[in-house]
Protein backbone atom coordinates (compact mmCIF):
# COMPACT_ATOMS: atom_id res chain seq x y z
CA UNK A 1 0.00 0.00 0.00
CA UNK A 2 1.51 2.96 -1.03
CA UNK A 3 1.78 6.11 1.59
CA UNK A 4 0.47 9.05 1.84
CA UNK A 5 2.09 11.95 -1.00
CA UNK A 6 3.00 14.70 1.73
CA UNK A 7 2.22 18.28 1.28
CA UNK A 8 5.81 19.72 0.41
CA UNK A 9 6.33 23.50 0.56
CA UNK A 10 9.09 24.87 -1.57
CA UNK A 11 10.75 27.79 -1.18
CA UNK A 12 9.50 29.30 -4.43
CA UNK A 13 5.80 28.24 -3.57
CA UNK A 14 3.57 30.80 -2.27
CA UNK A 15 1.35 29.49 0.89
CA UNK A 16 -1.82 30.82 1.75
CA UNK A 17 -1.36 31.24 5.60
CA UNK A 18 0.16 29.99 8.59
CA UNK A 19 -2.13 27.37 9.17
CA UNK A 20 -1.17 25.85 5.56
CA UNK A 21 2.44 25.81 6.71
CA UNK A 22 1.40 24.00 9.75
CA UNK A 23 -0.69 21.54 8.63
CA UNK A 24 1.91 20.82 5.82
CA UNK A 25 4.35 19.87 8.58
CA UNK A 26 1.74 17.17 10.08
CA UNK A 27 1.57 16.18 6.84
CA UNK A 28 5.24 15.02 6.44
CA UNK A 29 4.92 12.59 9.09
CA UNK A 30 3.88 9.14 7.51
CA UNK A 31 4.31 5.43 8.06
CA UNK A 32 7.69 5.35 6.24
CA UNK A 33 9.05 8.62 8.10
CA UNK A 34 7.35 8.94 11.27
CA UNK A 35 10.27 10.89 13.32
CA UNK A 36 11.71 14.68 11.90
CA UNK A 37 14.27 16.73 13.77
CA UNK A 38 14.33 20.61 13.13
CA UNK A 39 16.75 20.65 10.86
CA UNK A 40 15.01 18.44 8.48
CA UNK A 41 11.81 20.10 8.61
CA UNK A 42 13.39 23.18 7.96
CA UNK A 43 15.06 21.77 4.68
CA UNK A 44 11.68 20.45 4.00
CA UNK A 45 9.71 23.00 4.37
CA UNK A 46 12.06 25.97 3.14
CA UNK A 47 11.18 28.30 5.90
CA UNK A 48 13.01 30.15 8.17
CA UNK A 49 14.37 28.98 11.85
CA UNK A 50 12.56 31.15 13.64
CA UNK A 51 9.26 30.73 12.35
CA UNK A 52 9.84 26.99 12.52
CA UNK A 53 10.46 26.74 16.41
CA UNK A 54 7.33 29.19 16.64
CA UNK A 55 5.31 26.18 14.43
CA UNK A 56 7.04 23.79 16.60
CA UNK A 57 6.18 24.91 19.94
CA UNK A 58 2.38 25.90 19.21
CA UNK A 59 2.30 22.40 17.92
CA UNK A 60 3.96 20.66 21.09
CA UNK A 61 1.83 22.66 23.37
CA UNK A 62 -1.42 21.64 21.57
CA UNK A 63 -0.26 17.98 21.86
CA UNK A 64 -0.17 17.45 17.86
CA UNK A 65 3.68 16.92 18.41
CA UNK A 66 5.80 15.18 20.85
CA UNK A 67 9.67 15.54 21.49
CA UNK A 68 12.05 12.01 21.38
CA UNK A 69 14.23 13.94 23.57
CA UNK A 70 16.85 13.61 20.91
CA UNK A 71 15.81 16.44 19.10
CA UNK A 72 12.82 14.85 16.57
CA UNK A 73 9.74 15.06 16.76
CA UNK A 74 6.63 12.52 16.45
CA UNK A 75 2.76 12.51 16.17
CA UNK A 76 1.70 13.50 19.99
CA UNK A 77 -0.94 12.17 21.74
CA UNK A 78 -3.73 14.92 20.76
CA UNK A 79 -4.52 12.85 17.91
CA UNK A 80 -5.59 9.62 19.79
CA UNK A 81 -8.14 12.11 21.92
CA UNK A 82 -9.20 13.06 18.85
CA UNK A 83 -9.59 9.83 17.07
CA UNK A 84 -11.79 8.94 20.64
CA UNK A 85 -13.87 11.37 20.18
CA UNK A 86 -14.34 10.43 16.20
CA UNK A 87 -15.54 7.09 17.46
CA UNK A 88 -17.99 8.39 20.13
CA UNK A 89 -19.07 11.21 18.22
CA UNK A 90 -19.12 10.76 14.62
CA UNK A 91 -22.87 10.35 13.24
CA UNK A 92 -21.58 7.49 10.20
CA UNK A 93 -19.84 5.88 13.43
CA UNK A 94 -23.46 5.38 15.55
CA UNK A 95 -25.52 4.34 12.86
CA UNK A 96 -23.04 2.16 10.30
CA UNK A 97 -22.20 -0.42 12.60
CA UNK A 98 -25.70 -2.10 13.47
CA UNK A 99 -26.73 -1.75 9.59
CA UNK A 100 -23.38 -3.70 9.11
CA UNK A 101 -23.99 -6.37 11.98
CA UNK A 102 -27.16 -7.44 10.17
CA UNK A 103 -26.06 -8.53 7.17
CA UNK A 104 -22.78 -10.00 8.30
CA UNK A 105 -24.68 -13.52 8.60
CA UNK A 106 -26.18 -13.36 4.68
CA UNK A 107 -22.56 -12.22 3.33
CA UNK A 108 -19.91 -14.43 4.93
CA UNK A 109 -16.95 -11.59 4.47
CA UNK A 110 -15.65 -8.72 5.90
CA UNK A 111 -17.54 -5.21 5.58
CA UNK A 112 -15.31 -2.10 5.54
CA UNK A 113 -16.68 1.94 5.84
CA UNK A 114 -14.63 4.75 4.16
CA UNK A 115 -14.43 8.19 4.16
CA UNK A 116 -12.19 9.93 1.73
CA UNK A 117 -10.95 13.94 1.95
CA UNK A 118 -8.85 15.03 -0.65
CA UNK A 119 -7.56 12.27 -2.43
CA UNK A 120 -7.20 10.25 -0.02
CA UNK A 121 -9.95 7.41 0.55
CA UNK A 122 -9.29 5.50 4.20
CA UNK A 123 -11.53 2.80 6.83
CA UNK A 124 -12.42 4.16 9.28
CA UNK A 125 -14.60 0.94 10.69
CA UNK A 126 -14.05 -2.81 9.79
CA UNK A 127 -15.97 -5.46 10.55
CA UNK A 128 -14.09 -8.55 10.13
CA UNK A 129 -15.69 -12.21 10.17
CA UNK A 130 -13.59 -14.16 7.91
CA UNK A 131 -10.06 -14.62 9.60
CA UNK A 132 -8.75 -15.74 5.80
CA UNK A 133 -9.28 -12.79 4.62
CA UNK A 134 -6.38 -10.03 4.62
CA UNK A 135 -7.03 -7.23 3.54
CA UNK A 136 -4.89 -3.82 3.32
CA UNK A 137 -7.35 -1.58 4.11
CA UNK A 138 -7.01 -1.60 8.21
CA UNK A 139 -8.55 1.31 10.13
CA UNK A 140 -7.00 4.78 9.30
CA UNK A 141 -4.89 3.63 6.28
CA UNK A 142 -5.03 6.36 3.38
CA UNK A 143 -5.59 4.70 0.06
CA UNK A 144 -5.92 6.44 -3.34
CA UNK A 145 -9.15 8.05 -4.75
CA UNK A 146 -8.95 6.06 -8.22
CA UNK A 147 -7.55 2.73 -6.94
CA UNK A 148 -10.00 0.13 -5.52
CA UNK A 149 -14.21 -0.09 -4.87
CA UNK A 150 -14.34 1.98 -1.80
CA UNK A 151 -13.00 4.88 -3.63
CA UNK A 152 -14.62 4.55 -7.50
CA UNK A 153 -17.88 4.66 -6.06
CA UNK A 154 -17.50 7.51 -4.00
CA UNK A 155 -15.23 9.16 -6.97
CA UNK A 156 -18.76 8.06 -9.12
CA UNK A 157 -20.87 9.93 -6.72
CA UNK A 158 -18.97 13.24 -6.93
CA UNK A 159 -20.58 16.31 -8.71
CA UNK A 160 -19.25 16.80 -12.49
CA UNK A 161 -17.79 20.33 -11.20
CA UNK A 162 -15.81 17.96 -8.83
CA UNK A 163 -15.02 15.50 -11.46
CA UNK A 164 -13.71 18.07 -14.18
CA UNK A 165 -11.47 19.30 -11.77
CA UNK A 166 -9.97 16.13 -11.03
CA UNK A 167 -9.08 14.68 -14.01
CA UNK A 168 -7.77 18.50 -15.33
CA UNK A 169 -5.22 18.07 -12.32
CA UNK A 170 -4.82 14.03 -12.16
CA UNK A 171 -4.89 13.15 -16.07
CA UNK A 172 -2.30 10.29 -15.80
CA UNK A 173 -3.45 9.01 -12.40
CA UNK A 174 -6.98 8.61 -13.65
CA UNK A 175 -5.80 7.08 -16.89
CA UNK A 176 -2.96 4.73 -15.27
CA UNK A 177 -6.22 3.21 -13.30
CA UNK A 178 -8.19 2.66 -16.56
CA UNK A 179 -11.06 5.14 -15.46
CA UNK A 180 -10.46 7.02 -18.88
CA UNK A 181 -7.92 8.16 -21.26
CA UNK A 182 -9.48 11.67 -21.81
CA UNK A 183 -12.59 13.37 -20.25
CA UNK A 184 -15.01 11.65 -22.21
CA UNK A 185 -14.11 8.37 -21.27
CA UNK A 186 -13.88 9.37 -17.91
CA UNK A 187 -17.55 10.87 -17.55
CA UNK A 188 -18.92 8.42 -18.99
CA UNK A 189 -17.11 5.33 -17.06
CA UNK A 190 -18.14 7.49 -14.16
CA UNK A 191 -21.68 7.31 -15.22
CA UNK A 192 -22.13 3.58 -15.40
CA UNK A 193 -21.24 3.15 -12.11
CA UNK A 194 -22.99 5.75 -11.03
CA UNK A 195 -26.28 4.62 -12.36
CA UNK A 196 -25.27 0.93 -11.42
CA UNK A 197 -25.03 1.82 -7.79
CA UNK A 198 -22.24 -0.15 -6.65
CA UNK A 199 -18.48 -0.37 -8.01
CA UNK A 200 -16.36 -3.62 -7.84
CA UNK A 201 -12.56 -4.32 -8.07
CA UNK A 202 -9.50 -6.52 -7.32
CA UNK A 203 -6.91 -4.02 -8.08
CA UNK A 204 -4.97 -3.44 -4.87
CA UNK A 205 -5.53 -7.17 -3.00
CA UNK A 206 -5.49 -9.38 -6.04
CA UNK A 207 -6.85 -12.13 -3.97
CA UNK A 208 -10.01 -10.31 -2.43
CA UNK A 209 -12.82 -8.50 -4.65
CA UNK A 210 -14.57 -5.25 -2.89
CA UNK A 211 -17.78 -4.33 -3.62
CA UNK A 212 -18.82 -0.58 -2.55
CA UNK A 213 -22.10 1.24 -2.52
CA UNK A 214 -22.27 5.15 -1.71
CA UNK A 215 -23.45 6.80 1.40
CA UNK A 216 -24.73 10.31 1.04
CA UNK A 217 -25.34 13.29 3.22
CA UNK A 218 -29.01 14.47 3.16
CA UNK A 219 -27.81 17.67 1.17
CA UNK A 220 -27.24 14.52 -1.53
CA UNK A 221 -23.54 14.60 -1.20
CA UNK A 222 -21.38 11.37 -1.27
CA UNK A 223 -19.57 11.32 1.90
CA UNK A 224 -18.78 7.57 2.61
CA UNK A 225 -18.88 3.79 1.37
CA UNK A 226 -19.49 0.73 1.98
CA UNK A 227 -17.36 -2.07 0.99
CA UNK A 228 -18.18 -5.93 1.38
CA UNK A 229 -14.78 -7.60 1.16
CA UNK A 230 -14.93 -11.48 -0.07
CA UNK A 231 -12.06 -13.99 -1.31
CA UNK A 232 -11.97 -13.69 -5.20
CA UNK A 233 -11.79 -17.37 -5.90
CA UNK A 234 -15.27 -17.70 -4.21
CA UNK A 235 -17.06 -15.32 -6.05
CA UNK A 236 -18.51 -15.62 -9.21
CA UNK A 237 -19.42 -13.56 -11.79
CA UNK A 238 -23.21 -14.30 -11.00
CA UNK A 239 -22.15 -13.32 -7.30
CA UNK A 240 -21.67 -9.84 -7.97
CA UNK A 241 -24.83 -8.41 -9.00
CA UNK A 242 -26.45 -10.04 -5.66
CA UNK A 243 -23.70 -8.64 -3.34
CA UNK A 244 -24.18 -5.17 -5.38
CA UNK A 245 -27.35 -4.82 -4.63
CA UNK A 246 -26.76 -5.69 -0.86
CA UNK A 247 -24.38 -3.35 -0.55
CA UNK A 248 -27.01 -0.95 -2.34
CA UNK A 249 -29.27 -1.70 0.42
CA UNK A 250 -27.08 -1.46 3.23
CA UNK A 251 -25.70 1.46 2.33
CA UNK A 252 -29.30 3.17 1.63
CA UNK A 253 -30.48 2.39 5.07
CA UNK A 254 -27.08 3.56 6.68
CA UNK A 255 -28.25 7.13 4.42
CA UNK A 256 -31.33 6.98 5.78
CA UNK A 257 -29.80 6.34 9.10
CA UNK A 258 -27.69 9.26 9.17
CA UNK A 259 -30.25 12.20 9.19
CA UNK A 260 -31.55 11.85 12.62
CA UNK A 261 -28.63 11.60 14.81
CA UNK A 262 -27.04 14.29 12.34
CA UNK A 263 -29.97 17.02 13.33
CA UNK A 264 -29.68 15.63 17.17
CA UNK A 265 -26.09 16.50 17.06
CA UNK A 266 -26.61 20.46 16.10
CA UNK A 267 -26.72 22.92 18.58
CA UNK A 268 -30.17 23.99 19.62
CA UNK A 269 -30.17 27.59 19.00
CA UNK A 270 -30.92 30.06 22.63
CA UNK A 271 -35.31 30.53 22.84
CA UNK A 272 -35.89 34.00 22.17
CA UNK A 273 -37.41 35.18 25.14
CA UNK A 274 -41.18 37.25 24.11
CA UNK A 275 -41.89 40.60 24.32
CA UNK A 276 -44.41 40.23 27.05
CA UNK A 277 -42.75 37.70 29.22
CA UNK A 278 -39.58 40.11 29.01
CA UNK A 279 -41.78 43.43 29.82
CA UNK A 280 -43.25 40.94 32.76
CA UNK A 281 -39.48 40.43 34.03
CA UNK A 282 -38.14 43.62 34.13
CA UNK A 283 -36.78 44.24 30.21
CA UNK A 284 -37.71 46.86 28.37
CA UNK A 285 -39.14 47.15 25.08
CA UNK A 286 -37.13 48.73 22.12
CA UNK A 287 -39.45 51.57 22.41
CA UNK A 288 -39.23 51.95 25.97
CA UNK A 289 -35.57 52.81 25.97
CA UNK A 290 -34.20 55.96 26.42
CA UNK A 291 -32.74 56.51 22.91
CA UNK A 292 -36.15 55.16 21.81
CA UNK A 293 -37.43 57.72 23.90
CA UNK A 294 -35.07 60.89 22.43
CA UNK A 295 -35.45 60.08 19.41
CA UNK A 296 -39.89 60.36 19.32
CA UNK A 297 -39.46 63.19 20.98
CA UNK A 298 -37.18 64.67 18.02
CA UNK A 299 -39.78 63.60 15.77
CA UNK A 300 -42.26 65.18 17.22
CA UNK A 301 -40.96 68.79 16.97
CA UNK A 302 -39.91 68.10 13.23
Amino acid sequence: MPSRKPTVVKSNQRVDSSTDRVLSILDLFTEDQPLWTTDLLIDRLGVARATMYRYLRALVETGFLTPDGGGAYSLGPRFIEMDRQIRFADPLLQVAPEVMEKIRPALRGDQLLCRFYGLRVLSIYVDKTDPRIKSSFDRGRPFPLFLGAPSRIILANLRMQQLQRLFLHHPHEIASAGLGNNWMEFRENMRVVSKRGYAVASDIDKTLVGISAPIFLPSGDVTASLCLVKLRREVSEADLEPLGEMAKRAAAEITTRLRKPLRAALPRPPKKTPVAKARKGGLRRSSETPAARRLAARRALV
